[in-house]
């Protein structure tokens, strides 16, 4: 075999290995949120807009004091004052859809009333935030629930 062949083979396949490997996009948040702890209190209370608005929000510091009158054991005191500012460090979406795809929470939460589950898997039971999204959203996941619960397949309602 020709030596530019073999090292280009070689090349392209420790390549793809690192690829499956590492975690490509990983996300890292501001506080190791444990949802599992949290398990038993609504999304909602801490996801404002998820029942009322297209987009949910992530919990702001004052959200969080609302229960803790002090940091929780797992955040340092100067993550928690920082996060009580009123642009406090922020946390990162692990759950992306294309920019020409449309999602709205309270659509599907309260109108359709689905589960957050149903989108955002196993979410409740993580013990530390997921650095990926714990369920990829592609079109035939969401074409799936939509024939399975019987919404709309019609292309310009998700598209825009």
């Amino acid at each position: 075999m020709d030596r530019p062949l073999i090292l280009g083979a070689w090349v392209l396949a420790t390549a793809a290995g690192w690829v499956l490997v590492l975690p490509v996009g990983a996300v890292t948040q501001p506080i190791a949120f444990n949802h599992a702890k949290h398990a038993a209190v609504a999304c909602a209370t801490c996801h404002s807009g998820v029942e009322t608005r297209a987009r949910a929000t992530f919990p702001s510091g004052a959200t969080c004091a609302k229960c803790h009158a002090t940091p929780p054991p797992s955040v340092s005191q100067k993550t928690w004052d920082a996060i009580q500012q009123p642009d406090p460090a922020r946390w990162k979406p692990v759950t992306h859809l294309a920019d020409y795809v449309t999602f709205s929470h309270r659509r599907h939460v309260t109108l359709g009333g689905l589960a957050c589950e149903s989108c955002h898997a196993d979410i409740g039971q993580r013990t530390a935030p997921p650095v990926r999204t714990p369920m990829r959203l592609k079109m035939d996941t969401c074409l799936g629930c939509h024939q399975r619960e019987g919404a709309s397949a019609d292309c310009a309602a998700c598209h825009r």
